[in-house]
């Protein structure tokens, strides 16, 4: 073979050698999605199913009754007196005396005492001013009061007695006739003016720990319009369970009964 017939045998040999190699160390082409195959794909979103909230049971509502103290409301130591429930010139517990003279009905001899001497304890002088009071007393206090506004003549007497009842408690309306309820005050010197006597300490302990001894603070000023009246010094004896339950509840002797 000639010289040149070898060179151009090995020129093609070279030129199939680097096309076999080009082949292999080259990327294969990209694939290019034509519009029409894109709009075929269906792209479905895939939204996770929420967890069901739970509904939650309501709890029962409770039965009044059921959350009252367990007492009788028509027994004596909750027995209503206002100017809607009166007693009768008749009515006059079994007293006992008790200290500075005055007496409560006998029931409650042993829990007052427990009340004063435990006031005595912190510190406070206690004085009862006033206690049982029978129906003639309280007669003789309510019509003196009244002639005493009618004195002069420039009231009449019919107008009279109407002033006098807010000042004055009219027979047969006093919870006195009782004998369930005692004001307090620290010595017999000391002026029954509300105004001058509530923030009284002694007050303010036996407000705060009357319910404790079964007593209640029976007129507070917040329910005046209620009970009709307002004395910071009056305490009334109603039993521990249902006084306990008055004072926390902020509750008046009124609206304690109504709920029986």
């Amino acid at each position: 073979m000639s010289l040149k017939i070898q060179r151009a045998v090995l020129f093609a040999l070279c030129v199939v050698l680097l096309l076999v190699v080009s082949a292999r160390v080259s990327p294969p082409p990209v694939r290019t999605e034509s519009a029409d195959e894109r709009e075929s794909v269906n792209y479905v979103l895939v939204t996770p199913t929420p967890e069901p909230t739970p509904t939650p049971t309501p709890e029962p509502t409770p039965n009044i009754r059921d959350i009252l103290p367990d007492v009788v409301y028509t027994d004596w130591y909750l027995k209503l007196v206002n100017d809607v429930y009166i007693l009768s010139e008749s009515f006059a517990p079994n007293v006992e005396e008790v200290q500075d003279g005055q007496y409560v009905d006998a029931r409650i001899v042993e829990p007052l005492n427990a009340m004063l001497d435990a006031a005595r304890e912190q510190g406070f002088s206690v004085y009862i001013s006033t206690a049982y009071r029978p129906y003639r007393t309280q007669a003789y206090l309510f019509f003196g009061k009244a002639s005493q506004i009618a004195w002069g003549g420039e009231v009449e007497y019919a107008d009279a007695e109407m002033m006098a009842r807010k000042l004055v408690a009219y027979p047969g309306t006093s919870e006195h006739q009782l004998g369930l309820a005692v004001d307090i005050l620290d010595s017999a010197d000391t002026n029954k003016v509300a105004e001058e006597v509530e923030y009284m300490p002694l007050l303010r302990w036996l407000q705060a720990h009357c319910m404790e001894f079964g007593f209640i603070y029976r007129y507070p000023k917040n329910k005046e319009e209620i009970t009709g009246w307002y004395e910071p010094w009056h305490f009334r004896y109603v039993g521990q369970d249902a006084a306990v339950y008055m004072m926390e509840n902020n509750l008046c002797l009124e609206e304690f009964i109504a709920l029986y």
